[in-house]
């Protein structure tokens, strides 16, 4: 019936499944997948699909802006859920040239490669490219390159034949092609993680073509009408990474321009880093770098009084301050008479009676605190107040006040 149909035409559904076929026949594939397999999935959520129209692309594209030129080179933080597209704004009074970074932000389904290339079809239709390539490691797997030299051949083809294009975008995914080995041990600081990139001849090659990407604009003499015609030169470079380690290598290689944002959060971590924070926990002072494992020493329990029949319950701090009133009370007492061998003694057992219940060491109001457990210090968002409170509720620590009333019942 479609075949006699003079006024029966294609819907858009079927056009794509077409399209399909012969893509896959002649392998013409972005990642693993053909664009009309792409098309059709991001289709079937759109709304305008149901029309039986074309639908209605969810990303921003590329336009040009007004006083800025970009420079061709992206960067996609799969980790941060940002694009980072850098750029350089011409200054429109001195003509002084600024690089600046223009953000997007991924959406929620945005977390693969493939869920990328919606997006990255926007954007490369949005700048009129002529090739749109996908360098992964589904590529090097579909032409059996395994070994380094193999490699090198495939990657060399494939950006030969972009170079052979005046407007092409080359999407990278830097975390298949390069990979990251990740060694742990120990030492006396604690546990160390080692990082280091696996194909680092890889790494270099394409970070060098990341570099040559450019956008520019020339102008040719057409002789037939006599005017100058304006041909744009674009080269694309686009680097997908989600491994935080190589994102902060490659950024700091090819000197990518960062958000003022970055480096402003940065700067705020560096002042942190060198700002002296007080532990409620041992009451010392360090640095974030120095905090490791086992340089805290403290007590993490309340404290009780040994002398009174219920065991009463005081926090670490007002325990010390009631030692060191009763002691100022016992010296203002002897300078108006003189105190007896047996109030003396009394005193001194006075002394004795404030017990930590972590580990039943007598509270000394004076010289270092010490502490029976050894970690990191308290972060510096945490209070004395909250500190106290955790060790006052410290339910292993009520039931052994517990269980020493009932021994002495």
């Amino acid at each position: 019936m479609q075949r006699i149909n003079p006024h029966y035409q294609l819907d858009y559904r079927t056009m794509l499944q077409l399209a399909d076929t012969t893509a896959r026949q002649y392998r013409i594939v972005i990642g693993s997948e053909t664009l009309p397999t792409l098309l059709l999935r991001v289709a079937d959520r759109n709304h305008s699909f149901r029309n039986n129209q074309e639908f209605t692309s969810r990303f921003n594209n590329l336009p040009d802006k007004k006083n800025s030129t970009y420079t061709g080179k992206i960067i996609v933080n799969l980790n941060a859920r940002r694009i980072d597209i850098e750029a350089i704004n011409i200054h429109p009074m001195t003509g002084e040239h600024e690089k600046v970074v223009y953000q997007e932000f991924l959406t929620d389904s945005e977390t693969t490669m493939q869920e990328l290339l919606e997006r990255l079809t926007v954007y490369g239709k949005s700048r009129n490219v002529q090739l749109l390539q996908l360098i992964d490691l589904n590529l090097l797997s579909a032409e059996s390159a395994y070994d380094e030299k193999e490699k090198f051949e495939i990657l060399k083809e494939r950006l030969d034949e972009c170079a052979a294009y005046r407007r092409s975008m080359i999407v990278y995914d830097l975390d298949s092609l390069i990979g990251i080995n990740k060694s742990e041990g120990n030492s006396s600081m604690g546990r160390s993680t080692n990082l280091s990139l696996i194909n680092h001849n890889v790494y270099t090659y394409i970070k060098d073509k990341f570099q040559s990407a450019y956008i520019q604009s020339s102008t040719s003499n057409n002789n037939n009408e006599n005017k100058d015609i304006v041909v744009n030169e674009e080269k694309w470079s686009v680097m997908v990474i989600r491994d935080p380690f190589l994102l902060r290598q490659f950024c700091d290689d090819v000197t990518f321009t960062r958000p003022i944002g970055e480096i402003e959060e940065e700067e705020a971590q560096i002042r942190r880093a060198e700002q002296p924070i007080k532990c409620v926990q041992c009451n010392d002072f360090y640095l974030e770098q120095d905090n490791k494992m086992g340089v805290c020493v403290h007590h993490d329990g309340f404290v009780y009084d040994n002398h009174s029949l219920t065991l009463t319950q005081w926090g670490q701090q007002a325990a010390i301050a009631q030692l060191l009133k009763e002691e100022a009370e016992a010296i203002q007492q002897s300078k108006r008479t003189v105190m007896t061998p047996e109030e003396k003694e009394r005193l001194e057992r006075e002394k004795q009676r404030f017990k930590y219940i972590c580990c039943n060491q007598t509270v000394q109001a004076s010289g270092m605190i010490g502490g029976c457990k050894r970690g990191k210090h308290s972060s510096a968002d945490v209070t004395l107040i909250q500190w106290e409170y955790s060790c006052d509720h410290n339910k292993e620590y009520q039931d052994k006040r517990l269980s020493l009333l009932q021994n002495r019942i």
